[in-house]
């Protein structure tokens, strides 16, 4: 489960793009300078768990920490200068490709242009990187609890078990440098 926390007005891409971050069980906060009025259309999305009007830039930051007290990861996505040190704090900081240098040097990454939807692809990427090194620390443990005991047994001859860290080495390198996404 996480939480992606948005600033400023939908965009056109808002809808599909929470719709698919809920099927993540992704919950999205809207921190916004705006007014309660101006911030209630972002309300209307089931996916918002909850919107905060009228926050100064201190507040978002304090925001976001609250936030990160619970049990949630928090990602909070910006362009501006007042985003900037929420950015910072946010356990995962992205920026928009047409914010401010200031929001885009606080930021854990840039996302280049201003389409919302490229978050999917951010989270597609983590995802698989996760499973990626998942993935390579099993077969690093698997390869260590299998061979290593025959070594030190002395039951293997040292070309053998030469060959067999080339052999895990290079497995473990094939699986990392293939695509995250296809």
């Amino acid at each position: 489960e996480g939480l992606l926390v948005l600033d400023d007005q939908p965009r056109a891409e808002w809808d599909r793009t929470l719709d698919r971050l809920a099927d993540r069980d992704v919950d999205a906060v809207v921190l916004t300078g705006d007014d309660e009025r101006s911030a209630d259309q972002f309300a209307e999305h089931p996916a918002v768990r909850n919107v905060f009007a009228g926050v100064p830039p201190a507040g978002k930051t304090e925001t976001v920490r609250a936030l990160q007290g619970g049990s949630d990861h928090v990602t909070m996505v910006g362009d501006g200068t007042n985003d900037a040190p929420a950015l910072a704090q946010a356990d995962l900081g992205i920026a928009l490709g047409s914010g401010t240098a200031l929001a885009s040097d606080a930021a854990d990454l840039a996302i280049v242009g201003d389409d919302l939807s490229a978050i999917e692809t951010v989270f597609d990427l983590a995802s698989g990187a996760r499973r990626r090194v998942t993935r390579n620390t099993v077969i690093a443990l698997l390869y260590n609890g299998f061979v290593l005991p025959f070594v030190v047994a002395g039951m293997l001859n040292p070309l053998v078990t030469t060959g067999a860290v080339a052999l895990s080495g290079g497995l473990l390198a094939a699986n990392s440098s293939r695509r995250l996404l296809q």
